[in-house]
C-alpha cells in the first residue's frame, strides 16, 4: 500500500477522533471496525497466498529453508527489542508521574492473546484451503484490491483511536529519540538471526543477510535479489518473507502479552506500518501505534538500501 494514502487514512482518522475524543460511541464502533476488519483481512491475506500457484510451489521446494529464516529474523529482533525494553522502563520510571500510560509502551498485556492468536491461526488456515482448492490464480488482482480496501479501512481506524487518545502525546514526547532504536534494533536482529539460522542450514552469511533485509517486504527484496543474484535467492526472499508476515500474524498477541509492546513490534518488520499495525494496535493498545508506524517507515527505506549492500559483503 503506497505510503502516503496509509498516511492520509491514518490522518483524517486522526483528525476525526480528535474531534470526536468524548465520543464512546466513535470508540465502540472503531473498536469494532478494527477487530473484525482486521479478521477480513488476514482472510484475504491467506485466501492469496493459498491461490498463488508460484508461493505454493516454492513452499515445496524451499519452504523449510524460508521457515528457519524467518524464525531466525523474527528471534532476532524480538530478543533486541526485549532486552531494549529493559532500559525503556528503567529510563522512563522517573517520568512516571507526568507521562500517563507510559507503562503501556513497555508492558502492554493482552488477557485474550492466546484466543487471539488461535482465531487468527483458524482465519489464516481458512484463507490458505479457500485459495489452494476452491479459487483460481486469475482472482489474485481482485484479492489485492480487496485488501487494499480493508487494509484503508482498517487504519481508518487506528487513526480514530490515536486520535481519541490525548495521552499518546505525553507517550511520543517521553520515547523522544528513542523511537529511531526501535527499527535500528529489529533490522539488526533480524540480519543477525537470519545470519545464524541461515548458516545452521548451510546457506551462505551475505545471502542469508539479504534475505533477511527483506524485513517483512516480500515484493521488493524478492524483485531486488532475482535481479541482484539469482531466481533461487529471489524466491527465497519471497517465500521467507511471506512466512514472516504470517508468523508475525500469528505471534504479535503472545509476544505483547509475555514480553511486552515494545518487542512485539519486532516480527512485523516493515509491515507495521501497514498490514501487522492493526493487530499491533489490538494486541498492545493505543500507546504502540506510533513506535510501530515510524518502525515500519524506517524498515522500508532500509530495503533498498541494505539488500544490495549485504549481498556484496
Amino acid at each position: 500500500m503506497n505510503l502516503w494514502l496509509i498516511v492520509a487514512f491514518l490522518v483524517a482518522g486522526f483528525l476525526f477522533g480528535f474531534w470526536r475524543h468524548q465520543d464512546k460511541r466513535v470508540s465502540k464502533a472503531s473498536d469494532l471496525v478494527i477487530f473484525f476488519g482486521l479478521m477480513v483481512l488476514i482472510f484475504i491475506m491467506g485466501t492469496r497466498i493459498g491461490a498463488d500457484e508460484e508461493v505454493i510451489a516454492d513452499l515445496g521446494q524451499i519452504g523449510f529453508q524460508a521457515f528457519v529464516i524467518a524464525v531466525g529474523a523474527i528471534a532476532g529482533s524480538v530478543i533486541f527489542l526485549y532486552l531494549f525494553s529493559f532500559y525503556l522502563k528503567a529510563a522512563l520510571d522517573h517520568k512516571e508521574g507526568s507521562v500517563d500510560g507510559y507503562q503501556e509502551m513497555v508492558t502492554a498485556e493482552n488477557g485474550g492473546a492466546l484466543k487471539l492468536t488461535g482465531q487468527i491461526m483458524a482465519i489464516v488456515i481458512a484463507g490458505l484451503v479457500t485459495g489452494w482448492l476452491l479459487l483460481p490464480q486469475t482472482v489474485l488482482p481482485v484479492l489485492e484490491n480487496l485488501t487494499v480496501a480493508a487494509l484503508a479501512i482498517l487504519l481508518l481506524g487506528v487513526g480514530i483511536d490515536i486520535g481519541q487518545n490525548r495521552l499518546i502525546f505525553n507517550q511520543i514526547r517521553a520515547l523522544g529519540i528513542r523511537l529511531i532504536i526501535i527499527p535500528l534494533f529489529v533490522a539488526l536482529g533480524s540480519i543477525l538471526g537470519a545470519v545464524i539460522s541461515g548458516t545452521i542450514i548451510g546457506l551462505a552469511a551475505n545471502e542469508t543477510a539479504a534475505v533477511g533485509a527483506g524485513f517483512g517486504w516480500y515484493s521488493l527484496s524478492a524483485v531486488m535479489l532475482t535481479d541482484l543474484h539469482s531466481v533461487e535467492l529471489g524466491s527465497l526472499a519471497f517465500l521467507t518473507n511471506i512466512i514472516r508476515e504470517l508468523l508475525a500474524l500469528i505471534s504479535i498477541p503472545l509476544i505483547s502479552r509475555f514480553l511486552g509492546g515494545i518487542p512485539a513490534i519486532g516480527p512485523g518488520g516493515a509491515t507495521t506500518m501497514d498490514v501487522t499495525l492493526p493487530l499491533l494496535r489490538e494486541s498492545g493498545g493505543e500507546a504502540i501505534v506510533i513506535p510501530a508506524f515510524i518502525n515500519g517507515v524506517i524498515l522500508s527505506t532500509l530495503v533498498p538500501i541494505l539488500v544490495p549492500f549485504l549481498l556484496n559483503l
